[in-house]
């Protein structure tokens, strides 16, 4: 076995053990044979992995050092492809810094490479790794012109993961907005598509965010005829949500929708419901130890027993 087979054999049970001093070893003895063979690609895409290992052990600074060397050793062979990347990568590592304005430079080299060597799905990914940098700086309204971007990427693609994700980011941002109305459709689509993949996670995550985005949608009337559908609504996204925090055995989520549910039965008049989640959610908060949600509970209990005996 060659030299550097037997370095990406070792590397690769490393990564499985998740041994990253050996892994760095590695990397190093196979950046430093690719230099002794004068294959610049090769090694800058070693030491591109290494920034990646560094990255992934929380030493942004050190993965930043390595990403410029492998950017230089890239460029020195040409490879487009390989310089792309690293760019894109060193974006995310500045964003997730805070250091934003300089991320934004170097997502926008990499999708402006993208295009030049027509890599459709790496412009996706930049698409959307911009938006959130723009969602970051509280600019939603830029953010959601890169989002957008995305989606249409992923439809094109029909990859439809990250058609989904990508939805959730832009109706996100288009809340941010108070467009709840193109919020809601968007968030709407991404969920069916977790329902087809039957993604429990991003399920739950994603009713949560389209209840929300109802009560906020709500709060922009007074009219209780156009406030009841709303209510409706989230009403419907809890309960959905409910289900998927037992599965989870997400207690503290359960009891805190069982809560929400209460609320959302009274604001449609259905007292003997409210009373059954509000009952439901003491004795979850109870179990759990959060004893000080109980006087808020019981209060709710009382008002909603009131009302219930009302003509």
């Amino acid at each position: 076995m060659s030299d550097m087979l037997q370095l990406h054999h070792r590397l690769r049970i490393a990564l499985q053990n998740e041994d990253y001093p050996q892994a760095i070893d590695c990397l190093q003895e196979a950046a430093a044979l690719s230099r002794a063979e004068g294959d610049l690609s090769s090694e800058g895409r070693h030491i591109g992995n290494l920034a990646l290992i560094y990255y992934r052990i929380k030493r942004a600074d050190e993965a930043l050092a390595y990403f410029e060397q492998a950017l230089e050793c890239v460029r020195a062979a040409g490879d487009r492809i390989m310089e792309d990347g690293l760019l894109g990568n060193m974006g995310n590592v500045l964003r997730e810094a805070g250091q934003h304005q300089q991320a934004i430079q170097y997502l926008n080299q990499a999708l402006l490479i993208a295009q030049e060597i027509g890599d459709v799905r790496g412009r996706g990914i930049w698409l959307s790794n911009l938006g959130q940098v723009y969602d970051d700086l509280a600019q939603p309204a830029t953010a959601v012109v890169y989002h957008d971007e995305a989606v249409q990427v992923a439809r094109q693609l029909q990859d439809q993961r990250g058609l989904a994700l990508r939805l959730n980011k832009l109706g996100q941002s288009q809340r941010a907005l108070g467009q709840y109305a193109d919020a809601l459709t968007h968030l709407t689509e991404s969920l069916q598509i977790y329902h087809e993949m039957d993604d429990h996670n991003d399920i739950l995550d994603t009713l949560l965010t389209l209840g929300a985005v109802e009560q906020e949608y709500r709060q922009m009337t007074d009219n209780n005829h156009e406030t009841y559908p709303h209510s409706r609504q989230v009403f419907h996204y809890f309960s959905e949500a409910l289900n998927y925090a037992r599965l989870q055995q997400h207690t503290q989520l359960e009891a805190e929708l069982l809560l929400s549910l209460g609320s959302e039965a009274g604001n449609l008049g259905e007292y003997d419901q409210a009373i059954h989640f509000f009952t439901a959610a003491g004795k979850l908060f109870l179990s759990l130890g959060l004893t000080e949600r109980l006087p808020h509970i019981q209060e709710s209990i009382k008002l909603a027993t009131t009302l219930q005996k009302r003509p």
